[in-house]
């Protein structure tokens, strides 16, 4: 079992639109949960939520416009939430002519502190979840008008 998720992805969107659909709270919350808050810096502490009682605390650990973007999060999850153990995301971003390619991660799993079982649980849901966040994300980009 690995234990790190790796998606790839290619968004017909200058990189400076990709970035700014990852990072702003006016476009995370269009394709990553309903509501986002975040200290956009390295520290920098947020929030997503999706309902009242399904939120998930995040913790940025990188910030390199447009290039990185990473944070650690306790994701919601029941075999996560209640210890409060976090993965860690991220958003590498690379610009290539009019396309942007995204090489996401999520890792940290083995070092989580719960059943084998419950580790590959939690893999097993957040794979076809992170499938579905980084198509919203890339039909969010590729929606925002191009400034000329």
């Amino acid at each position: 079992m690995t234990d790190t998720i790796e998606r790839e992805i290619r968004i017909q969107a200058p990189i400076a639109t990709v970035w700014d659909v990852i990072t702003k709270p006016e476009y995370i919350s269009q394709w990553f949960g309903s509501q986002a808050e975040i200290d956009l810096r390295r520290g920098g502490k947020g929030q997503l939520r999706w309902s009242e009682d399904l939120e998930a605390p995040l913790e940025i650990v990188e910030v390199e416009k447009p290039h990185l973007f990473s944070f650690l999060w306790v994701a919601p999850d029941e075999e996560t939430k209640p210890t409060h153990q976090q993965t860690l995301v991220e958003f590498r971003l690379t610009e290539d002519g009019a396309e942007t390619k995204v090489c996401f991660t999520e890792s940290g799993f083995e070092k989580l502190e719960i059943t084998a079982e419950q580790k590959a649980t939690l893999i097993a849901n957040h794979t076809p979840g992170w499938d579905d966040f980084l198509s919203g994300l890339q039909r969010c980009a590729q929606n925002i008008p191009t400034k000329a």
